[in-house]
């Protein structure tokens, strides 16, 4: 469900303390990641799709909504995954989007117009990690 994100921050993002949330009922809607660099605190929900959905519950976006409203730094990454089909061409994106556009993520997708989401193409291998890494950090 979360396009092996979690694995290739880990892998890809070094020097930071990450850690996997498995909340189930005594959290709901908490972000699937955790991290801390140099006292520096944000959550990361990973989630992936191979068209323009993005597959938010209610209660995600409303504990993402209720953070950034807080001042958290709160990410949703996409990872929007696609093989050769006989009207496209194969596609390996990563989008990040703010915090503060969860509800047009969960209506729009990822063809919403938020200020700040960015698209990283070409796969894991040609991704910009230090880019990335400096984005979600802020």
């Amino acid at each position: 469900m979360d396009g092996g994100l979690r694995q290739l921050f880990r892998k890809h993002i070094v020097g930071v303390d990450w850690v996997s949330i498995e909340s189930g009922s005594t959290g709901s809607g908490i972000p699937d990641l955790n991290a801390c660099y140099k006292g520096i605190e944000f959550w990361v929900e990973c989630k992936q799709t191979s068209g323009h959905t993005v597959t938010l519950s209610p209660l995600q976006v409303g504990w993402i909504l209720r953070r950034v409203r807080h001042h958290g730094r709160v990410w949703i990454a996409v990872r929007q995954k696609a093989q050769r089909g006989p009207r496209r061409e194969p596609r390996d994106v990563l989008w990040l989007i703010p915090g503060h556009g969860a509800m047009l993520a969960k209506e729009h997708g990822l063809a919403a117009n938020i200020d700040g989401m960015e698209d990283y193409h070409g796969g894991p291998s040609k991704w910009p990690w230090q880019s990335i890494a400096s984005k979600l950090i802020g």
